[in-house]
């Protein structure tokens, strides 16, 4: 009615729940132990707790998607032990080394939000909703195989398994790439520009810091200088595989869970 004073509906504040924290607990449980194995079996040489294939990622990314600074912090912690065990470097150290896997999760959380993207991976082409799904856990499936085959017989035995698991690290890369372009070209275009510019900005931003923190500036330093380029390229490298494949993978597969559970965090912690 005319000259009723019209109260505006708030939206209900979010909290934080129990489902957060178990959440984020299991999620640096599960990273800290992918990293250590990623660094023990695919390892940058020459700089520990630096694997050519971070599997950890894969896991604390998506996660910073999904739920913001809860997902950087599991990377940042993660990482933190990691520098401590196994790879042996002290405490200042591992603190400012750590930083480069928050950064990992934070630059894709910063992009999905400044471009507004939403959290839709589906596919509006029927032909194409089939094919996305197919191209990108086939690229996941067939990397994880052959992560195992060198875990179980490469690291030990050398040829052929080595270059069996080179094969289809590559082969399943580029199975998810096809994948990613399906869903450019058939789904939202704002959610896979986001997609694509996070995992090119986390794996490059990230090897920026990890490698310079390694190898330039730290307190001291714990590798000599020269050898920053390696491991950058090393760093980078193997963060756009796995981020490109399994990170891709999960966002595609877990992210309606998410929705449903309330897990989803709209602003940084809630």
């Amino acid at each position: 009615m005319a000259g009723e004073t019209q109260v505006k509906e708030e939206a209900p504040k979010r909290k934080v729940t129990w489902m957060h924290i178990v959440t984020f607990a299991f999620a640096t449980a599960i990273s800290y132990v992918l990293a250590v194995v990623s660094s023990l079996i695919f390892p940058v040489l020459g700089a520990p707790g630096v694997s050519a294939l971070y599997i950890a990622a894969a896991i604390y990314v998506p996660l910073g998607i999904w739920m913001g600074l809860w997902g950087c912090l599991a990377g940042y912690i993660s990482c933190f032990f990691l520098g401590l065990y196994p790879s042996g470097y002290s405490l200042v150290q591992s603190f400012v080394w750590s930083w480069a896997d928050f950064i990992e999760a934070l630059v894709p959380a910063l992009i999905y939000k400044g471009l507004k993207a939403e959290l839709d991976f589906t596919v509006k082409r029927p032909r194409a909703a089939k094919l996305l799904p197919l191209f990108v856990s086939t690229g996941s499936i067939l990397l994880l195989l052959g992560v195992v085959i060198q875990v179980l017989w490469g690291a030990t035995y050398g040829e052929p398994f080595t270059t069996v698991y080179v094969a289809l690290v590559y082969i399943g890369t580029a199975l998810a790439a096809v994948g990613i372009i399906l869903g450019l070209v058939a789904g939202n275009p704002r959610t896979w520009i986001a997609q694509i510019l996070s995992v090119i900005g986390a794996g490059v931003c990230s090897g920026i810091w990890g490698a310079g923190t390694l190898t330039i500036f730290n307190f001291p330093p714990p590798l000599p200088a020269e050898l920053f380029w390696p491991v950058f390229v090393g760093w980078v490298v193997g963060d756009l595989i796995v981020l490109s494949v399994i990170s891709t993978a999960l966002l595609v597969a877990l992210t309606p869970v998410f929705k449903r559970t309330g897990l989803l965090v709209k602003g940084w912690w809630a």
